[in-house]
């Protein structure tokens, strides 16, 4: 039997979190089992067996989401999540499942300044994503690559939902910006992003 045991149990997390050493990013430890190593979901995310891991994600220059894994400590028959204690399924997903946009955002042409008006995404999924995560972001006339994440500040509302709405954006700073959606879900889907919508002025 392995020293960190074959369960999630926050005893052997702790025990597999030891060597983690300290950062500016504080990784998530999780626990694999032989089907959650098997599927796409996980290994998307650098995660393809069973065992302990390190785990954590972060947005890179240009907007996209980036996965780091370690396997802090591999299992030979791990317990299967069945008898799972640990809230990872973010991470580490259970069972397959998919997220696909049915409806992409659209380009808005010839709006009036002050602009007020929305972007929305519409989705079907299979499976058993759990919630759907969203997170807007924005891309100004000027740039080709970077991609900025969206707050619910100034004209933004709806940054986290399915439909971003601005408020009064005047034609001086907004003209030509696009915008997408990042999808994600608590059941650990595979990220999608949407296509990019544009704003044009009159």
């Amino acid at each position: 039997m392995s020293l960190y045991g074959r369960t999630d149990s926050n005893t052997n997390k702790t025990k597999a979190g030891i060597g983690v050493a300290a950062s500016s990013i504080t990784p998530t430890i999780v626990f694999v089992d032989e089907t959650e190593a098997q599927l796409n979901e996980n290994r998307q995310r650098g995660i393809d067996g069973p065992g302990w891991w390190s785990y954590y994600t972060y947005v890179d220059t240009d907007g996209n989401t980036r996965h780091k894994s370690e396997k802090m400590v591999a299992l030979a028959d791990p317990d299967t999540n069945a008898n799972e204690t640990q809230a990872d399924d973010t991470i580490a997903a259970d069972v397959a499942s998919a997220v696909t946009i049915t409806g992409q955002p659209a380009a808005v042409t010839g709006a009036s300044t002050p602009y007020t008006g929305t972007f929305t995404v519409t989705t079907s999924t299979t499976g058993t994503p759990g919630t759907l995560t969203y997170q807007w972001q924005y891309q100004t006339a000027s740039q080709t690559t970077k991609w900025t994440d969206i707050s619910n500040t100034g004209v933004y509302t709806g940054a986290t939902t399915a439909t971003l709405t601005l408020t009064a954006a005047a034609k001086a700073t907004y003209d030509g910006y696009k915008f997408r959606v990042k999808i994600n879900s608590t059941g650990g889907t595979e990220e999608v992003i949407s296509n990019s919508a544009s704003l044009t002025y009159a």
